[in-house]
């Protein structure tokens, strides 16, 4: 590859500078696809680099969609699980999702002039806008769309040129309706007394984060519960599980035994993660609730937090923080592994 080129897609560069004023291992990159973005060498150098790096570029045009400039700069000592949690950060997968994304991003640039035909190299953040690899898997899907009828592809440049056909627009329309609530956070947690202080430390994250955070108890509904919390994982963006749990008690005028591990935590990280939802795990730092973590679990990165550190304070997070609290350190894997939402508070 050219050195003049972007490491995470390969075209020509607009500009690349070292940053030598805040990290001395990254550098600032301008590219038309990708667009504006910080990469450190620690990153670029991970053997899983190429694999993830479609995803990257996805991630970086996520951002500024959102309005939000986040340099893409991770540590060693911080890095973590981070290129396994961008996998599931809900990105398309699968040739279903990439089809609805891509219609999705043609109606964006057409608007409603319904009759336009797209060329799709001039609008060179087509494939980061759908995590695409590159303009060849974009024409592929093209192909596909036209067997399903939702494009009309020019004849003198097929799946190059195209326009939304009538049955497109409807699929566009059923597709936007079913993406209202992306904008939400299920959070999973001990519903008790005791964790009051951690549940106004959650919620000021994913608020903070542009999300709706969204708790069972909090939900009026008939029916089965089941259903509802079903239904509200899977309009959810992502799912915050909380595994603390204290010793278990088991009273013999009780049917169940009380406190110990939180079962239907457990139960609804299950159907998130079935549903390719991102999960970020959190648990006290404790040694009844640590030692009760299941190994399932165990192996994926958990915020482990302490009481002393349940305060509703966010500092700047773009600059560096020390001694983060647990709301700062929840913010920050929220945009790190899903990105900033439009949620704004009432």
């Amino acid at each position: 590859m050219p050195d003049n080129s972007c490491p995470l897609c390969g075209s020509t560069l607009v500009s690349e500078s070292k940053d030598s004023q805040h990290y001395i291992d990254a550098s600032d990159y301008e590219c038309p696809r990708c667009g504006k973005y910080r990469l450190s060498d620690y990153i670029k150098n991970d053997e899983r680099f190429d694999v993830v790096k479609h995803l990257i570029s996805a991630w970086i045009r996520r951002q500024h969609k959102l309005g939000e400039y986040n340099p893409l700069v991770r540590q060693s000592d911080s890095n973590g699980d981070w290129f396994d949690n961008l996998q599931r950060a809900g990105f398309p997968q699968g040739v279903s999702e990439k089809l609805d994304a891509l219609l999705l991003a043609y109606a964006d640039i057409i608007k409603d002039e319904y009759a336009k035909i797209v060329k799709i190299r001039l609008h060179s953040s087509l494939p980061a806008e759908i995590a695409a690899r590159d303009f060849d898997e974009v024409k592929g899907l093209n192909q596909l769309l036209q067997q399903l009828d939702y494009i009309w592809c020019e004849p003198s440049n097929p799946y190059e040129h195209i326009r939304i056909t009538a049955k497109g627009w409807f699929r566009i329309n059923e597709l936007k309706r079913s993406s209202r609530l992306s904008d939400s956070a299920f959070v999973a947690m001990w519903f008790d007394d005791c964790m009051d202080k951690y549940r106004k430390a959650a919620i000021k994250a994913v608020s903070h984060c542009g999300y709706k955070p969204i708790m069972i108890d909090q939900h009026e509904f008939n029916g089965f519960i089941i259903d509802q919390v079903i239904s509200l994982i899977g309009r959810s963006r992502f799912l915050i599980a909380d595994l603390s749990c204290k010793s278990e008690i088991d009273d013999p005028t009780n049917s169940k035994v009380r406190r110990g591990v939180r079962g239907g935590v457990y139960w609804e990280a299950g159907i998130a993660y079935g549903m390719g939802k991102t999960v970020i795990q959190t648990c006290q730092s404790s040694d009844e609730s640590k030692r009760r973590v299941h190994f399932d679990l165990d192996q994926y990165q958990t915020i482990f937090w302490t009481e002393d550190e349940l305060t509703p304070d966010i500092r700047d997070l773009t600059e560096s923080i020390s001694n983060p609290n647990f709301a700062e350190k929840l913010a920050q894997r929220i945009i790190t592994t899903v990105g900033k939402g439009g949620y704004i508070p009432a």
